[in-house]
């Protein structure tokens, strides 16, 4: 792919993400797509041949770009390597990225019929079973208590992240007024609440290993990475060949 094509995608990404969270799937198409990046149609569609295919090279690009940004947070923390810091540099990493908070909540407001088509891409992102393994391991090198019940912790926190997105999600999209109105916390203090809380509960007191857990996670993060690529990879490929 010459500079001029890559270029050319990442415009029609761009402008598809733009045109996904003010309208969202159902009511945005390839023509939309091709009058807000300045192209004719003909050229979006030689690039991608449906707009789910482009729909799905976004979620690729937009989940690459999150684990990135992830795993800048985590190095940047110097209180990386607890499971608190985890939450804490996800939730910032998300901060910026509304459409990946959307990506992983599965929102059906912005996806709309892409979520029940068979097949579709989200139903095929990793899921949250990798939870337990990664409990494991902190507890392992004693970044975790030794008496945290490992298996219904696992479940808890499967249950709470998803929860925890959609909330700060749609926290965001108040108003700084609505807030001090009704003397909300903003939305730093509300990550700053979640981290304390998962710290407080999971986090020895004695001194701990932070570099070996913070090791544990970005070996996690650059897992993914190679994963989204990967994907990407074998898209483009499937795609060549069709």
């Amino acid at each position: 792919m010459s500079i001029d094509e890559k270029e050319r995608e990442q415009a029609i990404l761009d402008a598809a993400a733009g045109l996904l969270l003010r309208h969202g799937y159902n009511k945005t198409t390839m023509s939309d797509v091709a009058d807000a990046v300045g192209l004719h149609r003909g050229l979006v569609y030689l690039q991608f041949k449906s707009k789910d295919e482009l729909v799905e090279a976004l979620i690729i690009r937009e989940l690459n770009t999150y684990a990135e940004a992830w795993s800048r947070q985590l190095e940047a923390d110097p209180l990386g390597g607890t499971v608190a810091s985890l939450y804490r540099s996800m939730l910032h990493a998300l901060k910026p990225l509304p459409l990946t908070t959307a990506i992983l909540t599965r929102d059906e407001e912005i996806f709309g019929k892409y979520t029940r088509k068979p097949g579709n891409l989200l139903t095929r992102l990793p899921n949250n079973g990798l939870t337990r393994d990664f409990l494991q391991a902190m507890q392992e090198v004693g970044v975790v208590r030794r008496d945290v019940n490992i298996t219904a912790m696992a479940l808890v926190m499967d249950a709470l992240t998803p929860a925890i997105m959609e909330t700060l999600a749609a926290y965001k999209e108040e108003s700084r007024s609505d807030r001090a109105h009704a003397s909300k916390p903003s939305y730093d203090e509300l990550m700053e609440t979640i981290s304390e809380m998962l710290e407080r509960m999971l986090t020895p007191e004695a001194g701990i290993n932070l570099a070996a857990g913070k090791a544990i996670m970005l070996r996690g993060l650059d897992a993914a990475r190679a994963h989204f690529i990967q994907m990407e990879q074998q898209k483009k490929e499937n795609s060549h060949g069709t």
